[in-house]
């Protein structure tokens, strides 16, 4: 009778321990696969399994920016994107997006590290890394690159789309002042191939407002992006975007690099997708940028 109760423990102490264990998108859950790479820890396997084929952007021009959401409820929007670039040829991408904790005001963080991600490792782009670290607000943090989701969402994309290019992360506090925006711009103006360098900004929009409400700020936001209007997207809180530093710079970027032109190419809402009425929702703009 012993030897039974004994099993039944032990079979009931294995499933609750089980279910005490943090799911693979917990911050204390960090994974580093070696001492060389660090794990994409926001990634779902069901995003990349019968993929939707957009139908693609006519524009004939090259792609040199983008602005997609890193939530990946809307995975199809991040798609999207990917598909309308992933025929051209680059060899390094510049992934910025918020760190969402922004305890550190006014820093930017990034990595020297290489990422393993589901489909292989995605190689860091060190020597323009190494430069841009050299600004004092600039610091490396390799933890900190893997728990935000900003940027740890996204990278098994770049991996899957553009397999062997090199990558730049960029997670910026929401307090990073706008003459280190321009440190950063005139920085990575100078260290990369225009010609050969994709820059991706990770931004979801508005935030914990209903449909109606969204729509609005949306509205707002879409208008500030067009007129490239700094001081305005720069006031912007969380009721149009979670990142307005990382719209900023990809909008200096884009004019000083290129002068590019700029296409919205979707726009959607939580509630749109998951097809359910919601007191919150986060919605979603995505933008490429061209140039001829």
């Amino acid at each position: 009778m012993k030897k039974i109760f004994l099993v039944v423990f032990l079979i009931i102490a294995v499933f609750v321990i089980t279910d005490l264990k943090p799911s693979p998108q917990t911050e204390n859950n960090i994974n580093f696969n070696s001492k060389n790479n660090i794990e994409c820890l926001y990634y779902d396997p069901v995003d990349f399994v019968n993929i939707k084929q957009f139908e693609l952007y006519n524009h004939g021009a090259a792609i040199r920016g983008s602005i997609l959401p890193h939530h990946l409820l809307a995975s199809d929007l991040i798609h999207e994107v990917f598909q309308n670039i992933r025929k051209q040829q680059y060899e390094t991408v510049v992934l910025i997006g918020p760190d969402h904790e922004s305890i550190l005001m006014g820093k930017v963080f990034t990595t020297l590290k290489d990422w393993q991600t589901p489909m292989g490792v995605l190689r860091t782009e060190q020597n323009i890394t190494r430069e841009l670290l050299q600004n004092d607000f600039l610091i490396e943090d390799d933890s900190k690159l893997t728990k935000e989701h900003s940027i740890s969402s996204i990278v098994p994309f770049v991996k899957y789309y553009m397999d062997d290019v090199k990558i730049v992360t960029l997670a910026m506090t929401k307090q990073t002042k706008l003459e280190d925006v321009e440190k950063l711009v005139d920085d990575l103006s100078c260290l990369v191939d225009t010609d050969k360098t994709l820059f991706i900004s990770s931004v979801d929009f508005s935030h914990y407002l209903d449909l109606e409400c969204a729509n609005q700020m949306d509205a707002i936001s879409m208008e500030a992006i067009n007129s490239k209007d700094i001081n305005k997207i720069m006031s912007f809180t969380n009721d149009n975007l979670d990142s307005p530093v990382s719209i900023v710079i990809m909008l200096k970027l884009m004019d000083k690099l290129y002068e590019a032109d700029i296409h919205m190419l979707n726009h959607s809402n939580s509630e749109l997708i998951v097809q359910q009425q919601m007191d919150e929702t986060t919605s979603y703009i995505t933008y490429i940028f061209t140039y001829d």
